[in-house]
């Protein structure tokens, strides 16, 4: 949240990308900035479309799974307590649910009152609103696939000529795909901490959305995971 500590007392935001995974689970990858000529006031904020725009693409290349990489949604700061959304925003929200497909978007509300806290929603292609509970990876649920770098050492860089680039390992779509390759990753997984349900739920989703499990039967199951958890002291 430094974009937040950095542009204090006025408003400011974010654009967030990552995967959808098919049992309703969001992971956010990456928080893109909202650009040099972003307009920053105390009651409004306006992204620097061209720059996120630009931004978001050159960030998700750095990654393996960059083809299945996907905008999700986005989060800007309000003033105060104030943590619903002004009619402004309504438009803005629709416009990224709608553009996300049948799965809708997320969208996040950050407040400074004068502790820090973040309110995130659900908003499907309707624009109506849910609640949800977010969580921060320390390391252990987020698949390492997800977060695999494109390039990690110079024996992956690819090889040009002078028509182009004639040899490169990492130009397929390695991180993140949904040919059961998330399983096997799952099967394998060194799971530590009494976390082995949690990545194993998230590993063997594909990066798509199921119809017939819905995102608050994800947060649900989700909810009464890190329960187990804490009720048996492994985290």
């Amino acid at each position: 949240m430094t974009e937040t500590i950095d542009k204090h007392p006025i408003e400011t935001g974010g654009i967030l990308i990552g995967y959808i995974l098919n049992n309703g689970v969001w992971v956010v990858i990456e928080n893109i900035p909202p650009g040099k000529q972003a307009i920053h006031r105390h009651a409004y904020f306006e992204y620097d479309t061209d720059f996120v725009n630009y931004l978001q693409n050159v960030v998700a290349t750095q990654y393996k799974g960059r083809l299945s990489m996907q905008v999700l949604g986005l989060w800007h700061r309000h003033p105060g307590s104030m943590d619903v959304f002004s009619t402004t925003d309504d438009e803005t929200n629709i416009l990224f649910a709608q553009g996300g497909g049948q799965y809708g978007a997320i969208s996040a509300l950050v407040n400074c009152d004068p502790k820090m806290r973040i309110t995130m929603y659900h908003v499907d292609t309707c624009g109506e609103y849910e609640e949800i509970d977010w969580y921060v990876d320390d390391g252990e649920m987020i698949p390492d696939d997800f977060v695999a770098l494109r390039y990690t050492s110079k024996d992956e860089l690819p090889t040009f000529d002078r028509h182009g680039v004639i040899s490169d390992s990492n130009n397929g779509n390695d991180g993140g795909n949904n040919n059961g390759s998330d399983s096997q990753s799952a099967d394998n997984a060194d799971t530590a901490n009494g976390s082995e349900e949690i990545i194993d739920t998230i590993m063997r989703a594909d990066i798509k959305g199921a119809k017939d499990y819905t995102l608050n039967d994800a947060m649900q199951d989700f909810k009464l995971i890190i329960r187990k958890l804490v009720g048996n002291g492994n985290i």
